[in-house]
């Protein structure tokens, strides 16, 4: 039964083909039901290559009309009647990675990418359109109660707190996705005073890696093709790297892997975020042939294609290599807590924020600017 408090309609950007252009439309408002929320959007997220999905570049399934989005921060309406401490009223985070709950294998990216294990599309899990097919890129969306965070109006502590903005929260949201190949949930299990080689580190979310594991306690090398990339991350870290624990290396400069290996010295851990373009790349060889013995390896990035490895230091030297797709629930919890507490910084970097029925600019902007700290939303 639709909820008497909430207005009939909302507005949203749908899109009904890769071959037409998204329409800022009037959508029927989303039933409250169990096991759901309704937020009120303040503020979403725009993926660097959101503009590539929606024209088909990137060939992400999704049943169609949809509302696609990303992450989004706002205030909660409606709620199922099972819901146990979500309140309506409470301040949230919106995840779009999404499990489904009689097989958690089945996942998705809501509102991005129907997903699948190994791939497989999964089009049930976002079939029904008062379910959870739509996306954040509206006045409104309906999530998952699992997908819901609630997040703290300050953040920091003691005379260094300061209140939160939306844009500190999308920030987060970027944040946690290499903050799954930093734990031990799949990923790399790194340990405070520990070493990290970040491959490459000038993206948007390469760059938060070293943002993270810097927070986390780490000493980190930071790889990048891009001198002006790194240069913005030496820049906006430079007290990291005054201490010592934040180095840069350009890829560029060195010939072969054994090169740029002496140059990367003895770590304890790599985290990839390549994308698919670097597929051919040595630095793969190189990072792995610079982990110590029982050093730990995670591959997270975009690459679909079978790349060389060391087989023989792989093995006399006991490394272990995962993968990891996104991150675990609690890794989310884990990173609100330390918002709060002051060690995960939210304010670095700058941000631009559009209306919807400016999308066209919007997708052009958030392509333009993918780098470290650069992010890039809807107020719908």
């Amino acid at each position: 039964m639709p909820d008497p408090t909430l207005p009939p309609t909302h507005r949203a950007l749908v899109l009904t083909s890769t071959s037409q252009p998204l329409e800022v439309r009037e959508l029927p408002m989303y039933t409250p039901s169990l096991g759901s929320a309704i937020i009120r959007v303040t503020a979403t997220s725009i993926i660097t290559y959101a503009r590539e999905v929606l024209t088909g570049v990137r060939k992400y399934d999704y049943p169609k009309p949809y509302v696609p989005g990303s992450a989004a921060v706002g205030r909660i309406v409606a709620l199922g009647n099972d819901a146990t401490t979500l309140r309506v009223g409470d301040l949230v985070l919106t995840d779009i990675w999404m499990h489904a709950r009689d097989d958690p294998t089945q996942r998705c990216l809501h509102g991005v990418y129907q997903g699948g294990p190994n791939g497989t599309p999964v089009t049930r899990f976002v079939q029904d359109e008062d379910g959870w097919r739509h996306g954040s890129w509206a006045q409104y969306v309906k999530v998952p109660l699992e997908n819901c965070y609630r997040v703290p109006d300050v953040i920091g502590a003691g005379v260094g707190a300061l209140r939160a903005e939306p844009v500190h929260w999308l920030r987060l949201a970027q944040m946690v996705v290499p903050f799954g190949g930093l734990t031990g949930d799949g990923g790399v299990d790194l340990r405070p005073g520990e070493s990290i080689v970040i491959a490459p580190a000038t993206g948007a979310f390469s760059g938060s890696a070293v943002e993270v594991a810097l927070a986390m306690g780490a000493r980190v090398v930071a790889l990048g093709r891009s001198e002006e990339g790194l240069r913005r991350l030496e820049d906006g870290l430079r007290a990291y790297v005054e201490a010592g624990r934040l180095r840069t290396i350009r890829m560029s400069e060195y010939a072969d892997a054994e090169s740029l290996k002496t140059a990367i010295g003895r770590v304890d851990c790599y985290l990839d975020i390549s994308p698919h373009t670097a597929a051919g790349s040595f630095h793969f060889k190189a990072c792995l042939l610079a982990l110590g013995v029982r050093g730990r390896a995670c591959l997270m990035g975009g690459i679909h294609d079978d790349i060389p490895i060391p087989h023989g230091a792989i093995y006399r030297n006991d490394l272990r290599i995962t993968g990891k797709w996104m991150y675990e629930r609690k890794a989310v919890f884990d990173m609100i807590k330390m918002a709060e507490t002051g060690v995960l910084n939210l304010t670095r970097g700058e941000s631009w924020s559009f209306g919807l029925e400016d999308w066209d600019a919007a997708l052009i902007h958030a392509e333009r600017h993918a780098r470290w700290g650069q992010l890039t939303f809807f107020e719908p």
